[in-house]
């Protein structure tokens, strides 16, 4: 037959047919209703108070936002929000995937930036979160392409729809605190130049929670713009920042084409050539809305799509942001924007309405939180086999110098014999020493390979190269393959250290 009555969800329909049954009564209740998670451990017990004595504390628990890892930006976005929301639920921004990244592009692609993730929840009316706003951002510091260094930018924003009772210019006030609070962070921390861009409407993956249709994304673009020169203004007033330009052409103003990815310089070159030679389709598309097409054209010849804001300099600040030395964030889920956007197609994560919004955030909060702990237990481990290398070592180095000593005393006659086969055959004629220690015959290190690593070290470099492929074949199950730990271009997050931007060397 068809998926059961969800009890529920009555009298307004949920049209989902992920289903789970109580694990004491066995009514079927919708996932998206009743909040179940697959991810995590525990029995689904619905709400009637008989069901839950009975599953006398085995049931599933929710797992909040707050959870997650805490960063620096993540604090100071937090504090920023504080008390808001007329509905008295807090806000809590988290950076879900802070990496050190590299471009693909020819010029580009050997200076390193850092890349953030950063999303924010708050705390839906009865149970369950619900996440409200989506960012990434580049950051470009000394270690970058010289003509982005000292920049940051701001690659994408998209907020879901308003739930309940939500005020649109109490979103709208959300939104412009959590910007401006990012501005006042990477001014803090040193950075001159924001920058923003409001994506042509010809790029149809310009989003984080929801696609739209063309007519959709022609008036989410016009909307864009006009919010983004009202976001400056204000920063403008808050003396956050000194000044803004805006334009239609990013060559117009100090906004270089280095900044974008590959995908996005490849869409702006496409959009201008709709506009020289627009295909067919688009001309359909457009002229069959007159709104859409008059928010088109005023796109296209007079609307500002470009920003730079200069910020206040940090020696008239009084206060000055200490540098972000946080390590990578990694969660595979989110360390692209293209990723996030599949895996909630994949997985039937939406946002369009308060349920599924619901639903959406605990699972995505659960999936962040599984990478987040793999990833620290996994460099935990790995600094555990570093220290012990480092260990094996020093202890080496202590063996040479008590073999170099005991070749002195022994070894002065003809032949100079040292000690035994294993400890090297003194300085004098002796062809065996420049050799490691030990790895002559069956001395102190027992028999071993001349001049190579103990089979100690090997043993511990294999298993962390086989711990190193386990996380580059993906992170979580259930999760695409094609998401683990590696980078797009074929190199792990997690190697590059902090703040400094030079790649960490592997153990």
């Amino acid at each position: 037959g068809g998926v059961p009555q969800c009890p529920m969800c009555v009298y307004k329909p949920v049209l989902d047919d992920r289903v789970e049954r109580c694990a004491t009564c066995g009514q079927a209740y919708h996932n998206v209703c009743s909040l179940y998670n697959p991810l995590e451990p525990g029995l689904f017990v619905c709400e009637r108070e008989q069901c839950q004595r009975m599953a006398n504390g085995r049931q599933q628990q929710l797992r909040s936002a707050a959870s997650l890892v805490d960063t620096p930006l993540g604090k100071y976005l937090t504090s920023k929000t504080r008390g808001m929301c007329s509905s008295g639920h807090p806000i809590v921004v988290k950076v879900v995937a802070d990496t050190w990244r590299r471009s693909n592009h020819p010029l580009t692609w050997q200076f390193p930036y850092r890349y953030k993730a950063v999303f924010a929840f708050q705390k839906a009316d009865g149970r369950g979160e619900l996440m409200l706003f989506g960012m990434y951002v580049h950051e470009f510091g000394a270690q970058s392409y010289p003509a982005n260094q000292g920049r940051a930018y701001v690659q994408c924003i998209d907020s879901t729809p308003l739930y309940g009772d939500e005020k649109r210019d109490e979103r709208q006030a959300l939104l412009t605190t959590i910007l401006c609070g990012y501005f006042e962070y990477a001014r803090g921390t040193g950075f001159g130049t924001v920058h923003l861009h409001v994506p042509p409407p010809t790029h149809a993956n310009a989003y984080i929670f929801a696609s739209r249709s063309l007519k959709v994304r022609v008036r989410a673009c016009s909307h864009l713009a006009q919010w983004y020169h009202k976001l400056l203004d204000v920063a403008l007033s808050n003396k956050v920042i000194e000044g803004f330009e805006a334009t239609g052409e990013c060559t117009d103003i100090d906004f270089p084409p280095s900044l974008f990815d590959p995908e996005e310089a490849t869409s702006e070159t496409d959009y201008r050539a709709c506009l020289i030679d627009p295909p067919e389709p688009l001309v359909a598309q457009v002229n069959a809305c007159q709104e859409t097409s008059e928010l088109f054209q005023a796109l296209a010849t007079k609307t500002a799509r470009f920003f730079v804001a200069n910020l206040v300099p940090p020696a008239r600040l009084q206060h000055l942001q200490p540098p972000d030395l946080s390590g990578p964030t990694v969660t595979s889920v989110t360390a692209l924007q293209h990723r996030f956007v599949l895996l909630c197609a994949m997985q039937g994560y939406f946002f369009h309405t308060v349920e599924h919004a619901r639903y959406s955030t605990m699972m995505l909060v659960t999936r962040f939180y599984h990478e987040q702990e793999q990833a620290m237990l996994e460099e935990a481990l790995r600094r555990e086999e570093q220290a012990v290398m480092q260990e094996m070592m020093r202890k080496r180095e202590h063996v040479a110098g008590m073999g170099m000593g005991m070749g002195f005393g022994a070894g002065m006659g003809p032949g100079g014999a040292g000690m035994g086969p294993g400890m090297g055959q003194g300085f004098a004629g002796s062809p065996a020493y420049g050799g490691d220690m030990g790895m002559q015959g069956g001395g102190f290190m027992g028999p071993q390979r001349g001049g190579h690593e103990s089979s100690y070290h090997l043993h511990v470099q294999d298993s962390m190269a086989e711990r190193g492929g386990m996380a580059e074949r993906g992170g979580m199950p259930g999760v695409d393959q094609g998401m683990g730990m590696m980078g797009e271009y074929g190199y792990d997050e997690r190697c590059y250290g902090p703040q400094m931007g030079r790649p960490a060397p592997r153990p």
